[in-house]
């Protein structure tokens, strides 16, 4: 029985004499929270990114969308020149006509809607002064005020001063 006291007692103080080393830490280990934080921070840069590309080309596409609006405008300039300074009551006879030049103020409007969304400049605001200067008579009498409602903010804002023109320059009873 000694011998077996000795054999343990041997191992026993041979035991913590013997510890094993530790494993060497892998890498994921080492640098697994900074990898993730740079993931993170890149997909937030990604992210950011993928906004700006989205807002750029919306912003984009408005403008190209003015203009081609605007373009198509300026056409039916050419094509109806009758209806840039409107001989109303001549209009008025001919159903077919008056049809047309209702529809010549609504894309008038719609294209100036359009640019001031894009290009809300003095250039363009004094360009749409001009143009609707010949139409204040059927916007002020046979547009229905409602219609406005239909344009953007800008656009209802000069419709109203155009026709506040309108109040001022009708003769009083």
């Amino acid at each position: 029985m000694s011998e077996r006291q000795t054999l343990s007692t041997g191992s026993d103080s041979a035991a913590p004499s013997e510890r094993p080393e530790p494993p060497i830490p892998r890498f994921a280990a080492r640098h697994g929270n900074t990898a993730q934080i740079t993931s993170a921070v890149v997909a937030a840069i990604a992210l950011i990114f993928v906004a700006y590309q989205v807002w750029s080309i919306r912003a984009n596409a408005r403008v190209a969308t003015a203009r081609q609006v605007y373009m198509s405008y300026s056409e039916s300039l050419l094509r109806y020149p009758s209806l840039v300074e409107p001989d109303l009551p001549k209009l008025r006879a001919d159903p077919e006509e008056w049809v047309r030049y209702k529809n010549f103020v609504a894309h008038m409007l719609f294209a100036y809607d359009e640019i001031l969304g894009v290009y809300d400049e003095p250039e363009w605001r004094r360009s749409f002064e001009e143009d609707v200067r010949f139409h204040l008579p059927y916007i002020c009498g046979d547009m229905p005020a409602a219609l406005d409602d239909t344009y953007f903010r800008k656009m209802r804002e000069l419709l109203k001063k155009e026709r506040a023109k309108c109040a001022r320059a009708a003769p009083k009873s």
